[in-house]
C-alpha cells in the first residue's frame, strides 16, 4: 500500500473540516472524496472500507466550566479486577498500585528508548522545534529501566493532575517545577543527585539519563483505582483505517499502521519501525488523536524557537483508532481535576479496546488522515 505520507503531500483536492471556538463548538464534517486502493491483502474492520479520509482542524477550542464525571465502567467486568489505564482484566491487578509517570524524549539521538513499549498509556506532545516528547503512564508493567528522561514542560502538570502519579523528569524551569509538585510526587530532579537516575555511557550526552522504576516508585503513593476511559471489546462501528498518517511535526510525519497479527497499530516515523531498546516494536492497541490550540508561553529556547504550551481544558475535535476502525468524536475537559472524556456525536463515551493507550496531543491545523 503506497504510504499516506506520499497521499497527502497534494492536498488541494482534499476537503477540510473546520472547527470554530467561542460559546458553543459548530463542528462541519465533510466527507472526502473516495479512493480506490488494490491489492490490500490485509484482513478489513467493521468499516466503510476502500476510502482515504483527510482531516484538518482548525480554530480555537471553547472553555466549559462545569465538571461531568470523568470515569465510566469498563464494560463486562464484574470483578472490578481491571487496570485503570487499559481496561485488561487481570485477576493479579491492582487497580490503586502507585502510577509512575516518565517524561521520555522522542528526539532521533535519544532512540531506541528504554521502557517506552511496557508503558499503559502515553501521551506524545511537541516542544520546541518540532520535537516530541512523552509522558509515559506505568502501572500494570514496570520495566527495568526508562528514558531517556528529560525536562518538563508547561502542559505536563496540566496532564498528570488527576491521577496522583509520581513524576520523573530532568528538571524543568521553577514555574513549571512548582506547578507539577502541586499535582503529582516529585520523583526528584537528578541534578541534585536523585538516586533513580543514572547516566548510560553507551548513549550521547544529554539523552543518557536513564530512570531505575523501582527506585522511583519508593516515592510513589497508591491511587484511586479510578477509571479513566470506556472499554469495551465489542467491534466498533467506523471508517476502515488500516494505515493512519499524522503531520505531527515538520521534522516527521508520524504513521500507525494496523497489524491483525500483533492486534494493535505499530508506531512508524515517516517509514522508520519505532522500536525499543530491546528491539520490541512499539504497539498501540488505541490511538487518540486530539486536535488543541497550541499556546505561545513567551519562552524562546536557545535557537529561538518558540516553547508552546497547550489548551487541555474546553472541549475539541477528537479521532479514536481501534481495530482498523477510525470513530469520529470530541474531547471535552471541564478542569484539570477530571482528565479528558472522549464522546461520540451523541455525547456518549466512545468505547476503547482493552490494552493500552497512545495520546496525541496535536496542534489544531495539523494533518490527519487514514485508509
Amino acid at each position: 500500500m503506497q504510504q499516506l505520507i506520499e497521499r497527502f503531500k497534494d492536498l488541494s483536492n482534499a476537503q477540510q473540516l473546520a472547527v470554530g471556538g467561542g460559546a458553543a463548538v459548530v463542528l462541519i464534517l465533510i466527507i472526502v472524496a473516495l479512493v480506490v486502493s488494490g491489492g490490500d491483502d490485509q484482513p478489513e474492520p467493521t468499516a466503510s472500507s476502500s476510502t482515504t479520509t483527510s482531516l484538518s482542524v482548525e480554530g480555537t477550542t471553547t472553555t466549559i466550566t462545569s465538571e461531568a464525571s470523568t470515569t465510566t465502567t469498563i464494560a463486562d467486568d464484574p470483578t472490578g479486577q481491571s487496570w485503570p489505564l487499559t481496561g485488561v482484566i487481570d485477576a493479579s491487578a491492582e487497580p490503586t498500585a502507585p502510577i509512575l509517570v516518565a517524561k521520555i524524549d522522542n528526539s532521533v539521538s535519544s532512540r531506541p528508548q528504554a521502557g517506552v513499549a511496557d508503558a499503559d498509556m502515553v501521551v506524545e506532545v511537541l516542544v520546541e522545534s518540532g520535537v516530541s516528547r512523552f509522558l509515559a503512564f506505568f502501572q500494570s508493567v514496570i520495566p527495568n529501566e526508562i528514558g531517556p528522561i528529560r525536562s518538563l514542560r508547561e502542559v505536563d502538570p496540566k496532564i498528570v493532575a488527576p491521577f496522583g502519579v509520581a513524576m520523573a523528569h530532568s528538571g524543568a524551569e521553577a514555574h513549571n517545577i512548582t506547578a507539577m509538585r502541586e499535582v503529582a510526587i516529585d520523583v526528584g530532579d537528578p541534578v541534585l543527585g536523585s538516586s533513580a537516575y543514572g547516566r548510560d555511557p553507551d548513549r550521547p550526552g544529554t539523552y543518557d539519563l536513564m530512570l531505575s522504576p523501582s527506585a522511583a516508585l519508593d516515592r510513589a503513593a497508591p491511587t484511586t483505582g479510578e477509571t479513566w476511559f470506556f472499554f469495551d471489546e465489542s467491534a466498533p462501528e467506523g471508517e476502515q483505517a488500516l494505515t493512519v498518517d499524522l503531520a505531527f511535526s515538520p521534522l516527521f510525519d508520524l504513521n500507525y499502521r494496523w497489524s491483525s497479527t500483533d492486534g494493535g497499530y505499530l508506531r512508524y516515523h515517516s517509514d522508520s519501525a519505532h522500536v525499543d531498546d530491546q528491539g520490541t516494536s512499539v504497539l498501540a492497541t488505541n490511538v487518540i488523536v486530539l486536535f488543541v490550540e497550541q499556546l505561545d508561553t513567551g519562552r524562546r529556547d536557545g535557537a529561538g524557537s518558540v516553547v508552546p504550551d497547550y489548551q487541555v481544558t474546553g472541549t475539541g475535535e477528537a479521532v479514536v483508532f481501534r481495530d482498523g476502525v477510525a470513530i469520529r468524536g470530541n474531547w471535552e475537559r471541564g478542569s484539570q481535576d477530571g482528565f479528558f472524556r472522549i464522546l461520540d456525536d451523541g455525547g456518549r463515551p466512545i468505547a476503547l479496546t482493552p490494552g493500552n493507550v497512545w495520546i496525541e496531543l496535536t496542534p489544531i491545523g495539523r494533518s490527519l488522515g487514514w485508509e
